[in-house]
C-alpha cells in the first residue's frame, strides 16, 4: 500500500466524497474547509501554510492543512486545521503520516504549531508530541516545534 501526498484543493476529484464521510461522523471541518476555499477567505497561500491530501489507489483518503493561527496576535505560531482521515485508513497510520508530512518545514515559519482538536483526538495528538492546554480559547493543544524559526 503506498501512500502519497500532493497539494489538493476541496475540487480536487474525491474530495466530496471525503467530505460526505466525515460529515456523516458528525465532523464539520471538511464542509467549512470547502466553504472557506470557495469563499476566497482561506486558501492557504499564505507563507508557509499549505494543504495537502493522502491518497491511496488513486483516492483521497485524508486531508490536513497549516495555517498562520488566525485566532492570535503571536508571530510565528500556526494552527493545524481540517485532519480528517477516511475510517478505513485510520488504522494504517494515515493520519500521523499526514501530519508528519504537514509538519516538514513548518519549523522555517512557525515556532509553535496549535490546534483545537476534538476530545476524540486529544490521544493522537499527544502521541504525536503536542501539549494538552487549558483556558485558552479556541486551542487544546501545541506542538512547540524543535528547531523555532526565530
Amino acid at each position: 500500500m503506498d501512500i502519497h501526498f500532493a497539494n489538493l484543493t476541496p475540487d480536487s476529484p474525491g474530495f466530496v466524497e471525503l467530505r460526505s464521510q466525515s460529515m456523516a461522523e458528525g465532523f464539520n471541518m471538511l464542509r467549512r474547509l470547502e466553504d472557506n476555499w470557495h469563499s476566497g477567505h482561506n486558501r492557504f497561500d499564505r507563507p508557509g501554510e499549505k494543504l495537502i491530501g493522502a491518497s491511496a489507489d488513486g483516492l483521497i483518503v485524508g486531508v490536513c492543512g497549516l495555517n498562520i493561527d488566525p485566532f492570535t496576535q503571536a508571530a510565528g505560531v500556526g494552527r493545524l486545521r481540517h485532519l480528517y482521515v477516511d475510517t478505513e485508513w485510520r488504522k494504517y497510520r494515515v493520519g500521523s503520516s499526514l501530519l508528519s508530512e504537514i509538519l516538514k518545514d513548518a519549523g522555517h515559519w512557525f515556532d509553535f504549531i496549535n490546534t483545537n482538536a476534538p476530545s476524540s483526538a486529544f490521544t493522537f495528538y499527544e502521541r504525536a508530541g503536542f501539549v494538552a492546554l487549558s483556558g485558552i480559547d479556541k486551542v487544546t493543544h501545541q506542538l512547540c516545534l524543535s528547531n523555532p524559526a526565530r
